[in-house]
């Protein structure tokens, strides 16, 4: 016969460490949501533009906790979403987007939070868009706020796009 109580301690030890190990995920965003023509003005860039992703490597950063659930970004994945939707939204837009060449420009994720509210998780990413010959380089900082966790990182790079497309700053350093 067996014994209930050998088989009880093995486990509660399991479930111990199971519960206490806690859970991790990785957080980016999804898919681009496309911006509005009218949202950002016109494009008049009649050289060509490139953009590289500026996170030298792809590495798991700790961006928040919440109980025993860790939160991770990677940093050169956010990046190239951005860059990737960036040169979309400029072809879209009739800017001659080549994969090197004319005015070159780096894109850098710099950090990206995780914040949870009373109705909405909110992400604030912060980037650096620069241009490769060091004439020009600016900081960007977005936040978005969601009742759906993950619209929260696809709004936040979203945003992202849309604040360095309506920057004259940025478009003058194209020209």
């Amino acid at each position: 016969m067996f014994k209930p109580v050998k088989l009880l301690f093995p486990f509660i030890g399991v479930s111990m460490v199971l519960i206490f190990s806690g859970c991790s995920h990785v957080v980016y965003p999804r898919a681009a949501i496309p911006v509005k023509m009218d949202a950002v003005g016109s494009m008049d860039v009649k050289r060509e533009v490139s953009f590289i992703n500026g996170v030298a490597d792809s590495k798991l950063t700790l961006i928040a906790t919440q109980g025993s659930h860790k939160y991770f970004a990677d940093y050169k994945q956010w990046a190239g979403l951005i860059v990737s939707q960036l040169e979309s939204e400029l072809k879209n837009r009739g800017v001659s987007v080549q994969s090197d060449g004319g005015a070159a420009f780096k894109v850098a994720v710099e950090s990206v939070g995780l914040f949870w509210g009373s109705f909405a998780t909110r992400s604030i990413v912060r980037f650096r868009v620069e241009k490769m010959d060091g004439t020009w380089t600016k900081t960007y900082e977005v936040n978005n706020a969601s009742g759906h966790f993950h619209r929260t990182f696809d709004g936040a790079a979203h945003k992202a796009v849309v604040a360095i497309l309506s920057d004259q700053d940025f478009k003058n350093a194209m020209r």
